[in-house]
């Protein structure tokens, strides 16, 4: 390994270390917000369906459709806001659309 490549991996490191701290430091809040988002069926559905790896955004729509029985629109406004609060995390644009569930969320 190079030197870029060790600074790189002792900075992962610690935004790990970090990100732990906070979490546990948050906890509180964090599973107040867990719970929140189930008491809602489109965005329990949505949290479940895009967590873990990424979902492309037209497959991640449909499930919800499914499961929630609600149209195309309201899905996809519930995408739109659960993105804005930093509860999904998106990528791509476009058809490559994908997003995945904050993994603070999700845990």
């Amino acid at each position: 390994m190079n030197e870029s490549q060790l600074g790189s991996e002792a900075l992962l490191k610690r935004v790990d270390h970090l990100t732990r701290v906070i979490e546990v430091a948050l906890a509180p809040q964090i599973e107040a917000t867990r719970v929140a988002l189930r008491k809602d069926p489109v965005d329990a559905a949505i949290i479940d369906a895009a967590a873990g790896e990424w979902r492309p955004a037209g497959k991640l729509q449909q499930q919800v459709e499914k499961l929630s029985g609600k149209r195309k629109r309201t899905v996809q406004d519930r995408i739109a806001h659960l993105t804005d609060r930093g509860y999904l995390e998106k990528q791509g644009g476009g058809p490559t659309t994908e997003y995945r569930t904050n993994p603070v969320i999700a845990a």
